[in-house]
């Protein structure tokens, strides 16, 4: 019997399996079975996808942002998806949450198959995204969507951290050593944030001012259009809104500089090595969606990289190739700023930045991670923002509604959408920035062997969106759907 062969009747007794466990425990799927055409569906494509799954596996270009259902290939979720699984309840609201996980689905094995050496053919891409929509949006498939959606809530979305590292690594004994030195990295970032920026020598960017664009409509409008075009309540953009809100929201940096690690750039591959050509700066933006006390609001991230963080001693167990930061808005309903926050694409260095007054910090946070949250009273967010960075380590130490520097001339970056850095181009083809895993390799920090009791793989290496492990007190990801809720609330 052939791997795939074997592969593809595993995925229909687990799929007819599923089916079948949903009768008697959920009054929706209580009549679920596989009836002939949900039948033809699962044979017609299950031979094609896995075929490609397992293509894809052992080329070692596995997307581990957005990871396929194990037990139906054919859809793929992220951490929101799989949260959104709960509040789903109508069958109009269940085809709508299979058919973002289609899409999702159709982009990400479309990412993955540039990067094969003997890629599928249009047609047949075609062919796996045709059974993907059917899925999702056939009436004859609805007890199957329901018994996805049953088996998706019974189950826990892969995390990115090794649990027999932790048990063996005795964390439970060193958590109270860890908190003390978030604590007190804490410390020393309220302090660098308080103290007025000094840089004897800094380089302002600025985005491009040909990507500034004008819109007539409200954006207030917008929102409530979006969200109104489903009943997931879900603020689905279009793709042109989004752009304009990227470039409305894009921050200004001023960054301190020593050298040429402090220019922000694009990744490409030299080799078997990652550089950053500082020649082209660019933002990589990508929206995602989070909860908050019910509601779903959308976040712009934008993601900048810099080609090195230098040792400052003999032995740095922070420094190494290539570092990164991630700026990320919260908008509420209307389109307005609630709140900012940031990490180093290595899930360190998390901080918050109210910037409503419709919100506050919980006095009583629901995780024992430590945040560190700055509230940005005097800050005009409608003017635009200046983060002030530091050279070498980057660190954000400034967050200001001010100008660049009088009489500077900023350096303008461009927006390209992060989805690039999937498929860079190579001496071997195209490659993705991640390994399959999500690191990117040759990121690697002294940092890993001191820490790995956290259970991170790999801590401080750069990593892919949605394998950003920032906890290591409490496990906890950057995208994570209830991340807000465990340390703000609606202010009174």
């Amino acid at each position: 019997m052939s791997k795939v062969f074997s592969q593809q009747l595993l995925v229909c007794v687990v799929f007819s399996f599923v089916l079948t466990a949903c009768q008697g425990t959920n009054n929706r799927a209580s009549t679920a079975q596989i009836n002939p055409s949900s039948e033809q569906l699962l044979t017609n494509c299950s031979a094609d996808i896995l075929t490609f799954r397992n293509s894809v596996d052992q080329a070692g270009v596995t997307n581990a942002s957005t990871r396929a259902l194990p037990f139906y290939p054919l859809l793929h979720s992220n951490r929101f998806l799989h949260s959104l699984s709960y509040s789903a309840k109508s069958s109009i609201e269940v085809r709508q949450w299979t058919m973002l996980l289609a899409e999702l689905a159709i982009k990400t094995r479309a990412a993955e198959n540039k990067n094969l050496t003997a890629p599928l053919s249009k047609s047949s891409l075609e062919e796996l995204a045709e059974c993907s929509r059917s899925f999702a949006s056939e009436s004859q498939y609805e007890q199957s969507r329901i018994a996805v959606l049953t088996a998706m809530q019974r189950s826990d979305f892969p995390d990115h951290y090794l649990n027999g590292r932790q048990t063996l690594g005795l964390l439970a004994l060193l958590r109270p050593f860890l908190k003390q030195r978030i604590l007190a990295l804490h410390v020393d970032e309220r302090r660098w944030f308080e103290e007025e920026e000094s840089f004897v020598r800094s380089n302002t960017y600025e985005l491009n001012p040909v990507l500034n664009t004008s819109t007539t409509s409200s954006v207030a409008d917008w929102m409530r259009a979006a969200y109104g075009s489903n009943e997931l309540t879900l603020p689905l953009l279009q793709e042109s809104q989004l752009d304009f809100l990227f470039a409305e929201h894009a921050p200004n940096l001023q960054i301190e500089f020593t050298d040429g690690n402090d220019l922000i750039g694009a990744p490409r591959w030299e080799g078997d090595h990652v550089r950053i050509s500082n020649y082209y700066p660019i933002a990589y933006t990508l929206p995602s969606m989070t909860l908050f006390e019910g509601r779903k609001l959308i976040q712009l991230n934008y993601v900048f990289w810099f080609s090195q963080r230098k040792p400052n001693a003999l032995i740095d167990l922070y420094s190494g190739n290539v570092d990164s930061i991630i700026w990320r808005v919260t908008l509420d309903e209307d389109g307005q700023v609630l709140l900012y926050d940031s990490i180093h694409s290595c899930g360190c260095y998390h901080k918050y930045f109210i910037a409503s007054d419709s919100i506050n910090a919980k006095s009583q946070p629901t995780s024992r991670e430590p945040a560190n949250i700055f509230k940005l009273d005097a800050v005009a967010t409608h003017d635009g923002l200046t983060l002030a960075i530091t050279a070498n380590e980057h660190y954000i130490v400034g967050v200001d509604s001010r100008s660049p520097n009088a009489g500077q001339e900023s350096i303008p970056y461009d927006i390209r959408s992060y989805d690039l850095l999937n498929n860079l181009e190579s001496d071997r083809g195209n490659r993705s920035l991640f390994k399959g895993k999500g690191l990117i390799a040759g990121s690697e920090r002294l940092e890993r062997f001191t820490l790995w009791p956290t259970g991170i793989l790999s801590v401080g290496a750069m990593r892919q969106w949605g394998t950003h492990a920032t906890g290591f007190i409490e496990e906890q990801h950057f995208d994570d759907a209830d991340l807000l809720g465990k340390y703000f609330e609606t202010a009174p």
